[in-house]
């Protein structure tokens, strides 16, 4: 799943714990996002969870900062579990840029549940941080995004997503609608 790689800017040596637990190969050099993405994504019990969630046709776009190209997170032939695909998405729900520093964080909770993945993806959106920072861009509406099961991974996160989103003002349908509407492309 390797793409031309852009060079990486040089990690601070302040940085976190959590970068610094970063998986790398032998050489002690980091893995490329799009590797750990994909690794994550097939042995996490959360993500195969979410999986489950989805239906056909459900699909999201991804680029990442540090990589040149473009990838596709969709639930595999056969369902039970998602993958990272290498070219363009066909018709994503929404798209994803990024960061080096939030795919660290993210692929770095293999044993977390869904609610705190749902909890770390909604922080690494609302950052400032561009090092740690998701760029989203949605292009499907509230009805397509329920048929494709993504309100339903949403409610499967749980007390813990909705006490995150309570907490940023979203408590309702017509909130998190008005939220959607903000980001849709």
């Amino acid at each position: 799943m390797r793409s031309s790689r852009k060079r990486r800017p040089q990690m601070n040596p302040q940085a976190s714990s959590e970068q610094d637990t970063a998986p790398s190969d032998s050489a002690g050099a980091r893995e490329d996002s799009d590797a750990l993405m994909a690794r994550f994504l097939t042995s996490c019990p959360a993500a195969q969870l979410a999986a489950g969630s989805l239906r056909a046709g459900a699909e999201v776009g991804i680029t990442f900062t540090d990589l040149s190209g473009d990838w596709c997170v969709r639930v595999a032939e056969g369902g039970g579990r998602l993958t990272l695909v290498p070219g363009k998405a066909t018709d994503p729900d929404f798209e994803l840029r990024i960061s080096p520093g939030a795919v660290d964080s993210i692929c770095a909770r293999p044993d977390a549940d869904l609610g705190d993945l749902g909890v770390a993806f909604f922080e690494h959106i609302k950052t400032r941080d561009p090092e740690q920072k998701i760029r989203v861009t949605l292009h499907s509406g509230l009805v397509k995004l329920t048929r494709r099961g993504w309100l339903t991974l949403l409610a499967r996160g749980g007390k813990k997503v909705v006490a995150w989103m309570a907490n940023k003002g979203l408590r309702g349908a017509g909130a998190i609608a008005g939220a959607l509407a903000r980001i849709r492309s």
